[in-house]
């Protein structure tokens, strides 16, 4: 009896076991990202798809991206930084190539080709070597677009003075003729780059000879404390600048095209309708572009399947689904020539209770063509460069100055 109930055991133990090993995923992908930066319908497909789990771990600045992939505690298979700290990972060894030449990967075998036209003049651009070589085959951009303006169109010179001012409008209030409420980004390097663009310069350069050094030169600090100092910016903050300007207590702010994109569904989302759309986005002539890439850092402990998760995002359906999901910037030419047969075919942006509280892909590309191309007014634009240690720490001195100030 007691033999029976032994081989009993032993067979119902197996078989648990068994059915957890079918069960349990063979494989696990480490995904390094920002918080709200995927479709996570995708994810699930993917893990069902390699029989895998997708475990995310999310930040809010490529810096601390840098610092987790750095520092190697965890084993992160994929990571999606922001351009420059791209650079900076590859200069360092830090990232490993992708397998673009691998037959199983038809879609990165184009990677050559895929990606829209301006921003692979940018990414040819600075996106290079010591030897002025690009380095295409470490990252896949994922999404991009370019520093704008959020203004609120219910005051009357605001919008005017804005679309012919460009950035200065954000440090010129006597350019208005009524008080208004000015918000900037409380990211330290981005206020200094907001400064250069607003002088019409290169966002990267660090003298007014066009110099780029190691740090800023302290004329140039100089007068950037001082133009700081002069507008007196109502608000410091991130994601709070983009609601306040839809709400109206904001008038205009720097940030990222993104951010409008995502308040304007966001808006007609809750409000269900464009009659409060009392907000606009203006992407100046002369502005920085930024993308966000998917890379391969060293760290990875399954290289074919980042290779695999890589490829199943930029698959152009992939693709299609997580910009709708998202909001930002498609990379892809295919995916920006599914908008358009979109729009062909009827289909809307927002699509809401009745016909008057919809917004139709049509009039949404008529209306924000950079959208699918962020740089389609720009005559000069710029990716912003990986900095010297000293050069970000001038940035921070720059801004706790001027952020301290009581409004």
């Amino acid at each position: 009896m007691k033999k029976i109930l032994l081989l009993l055991f032993v067979l119902v133990s197996f078989t648990v076991f068994s059915c957890l090993v079918i069960l349990t995923p063979m494989d696990t992908l480490y995904l390094l990202n920002w918080g709200e930066y995927i479709d996570p319908d995708l994810l699930e497909e993917f893990g069902k798809l390699y029989n895998c789990q997708v475990i995310e771990e999310t930040v809010t600045s490529s810096e601390t991206m840098y610092q987790k992939i750095t520092e190697k505690n965890t084993p992160y298979d994929v990571a999606i930084p922001g351009d420059y700290v791209i650079t900076q990972l590859y200069n360092e060894g830090l990232l490993r190539k992708i397998d673009v030449d691998n037959i199983k990967y038809p879609v990165l075998n184009e990677y050559q080709t895929i990606f829209t036209d301006s921003l692979k003049d940018l990414t040819n651009t600075y996106m290079v070597d010591s030897s002025n070589k690009p380095f295409d085959t470490y990252y896949m951009p994922y999404f991009w677009g370019a520093y704008s303006i959020i203004y609120s169109t219910q005051k009357s010179d605001v919008e005017n003075v804005v679309l012919n001012n460009g950035f200065e409008a954000l440090y010129n209030r006597s350019l208005y003729n009524e008080s208004v409420k000015i918000g900037m980004y409380d990211t330290a390097r981005w206020v200094v780059a907001s400064y250069l663009l607003a002088q019409n310069k290169n966002p990267n350069i660090t003298d007014y000879n066009n110099n780029i050094n190691d740090d800023l030169s302290s004329e140039l600090v100089n007068n950037c404390k001082d133009a700081l100092l002069n507008v007196n910016f109502d608000e410091f903050g991130n994601d709070s600048l983009k609601r306040n300007v839809a709400l109206g207590s904001l008038d205009m702010c720097y940030t990222q095209l993104g951010d409008f994109f995502d308040v304007l569904f966001l808006k007609y989302d809750q409000d269900n309708g464009a009659e409060n759309i009392n907000f606009n986005v203006s992407v100046p002539s002369n502005t920085a572009a930024f993308f966000d890439g998917m890379v391969i850092p060293t760290t990875t402990k399954n290289y074919d399947l980042a290779n695999k998760f890589i490829e199943f995002m930029l698959e152009p359906t992939h693709a299609y689904q997580n910009a709708n999901a998202i909001g930002y910037c498609p990379t892809l030419k295919s995916v920006c020539d599914m908008y358009h047969e979109d729009a062909l075919a009827g289909e809307y942006y927002y699509e809401g209770e009745t016909e008057a509280k919809s917004l139709t892909l049509t009039d949404f590309l008529d209306k924000y063509p950079m959208y699918l191309d962020p740089l389609y007014n720009s005559t000069n634009a710029y990716l912003l460069e990986p900095k010297s240690a000293n050069y970000l720490l001038t940035c921070e001195q720059i801004y706790i100055v001027v952020s301290s100030i009581d409004n």
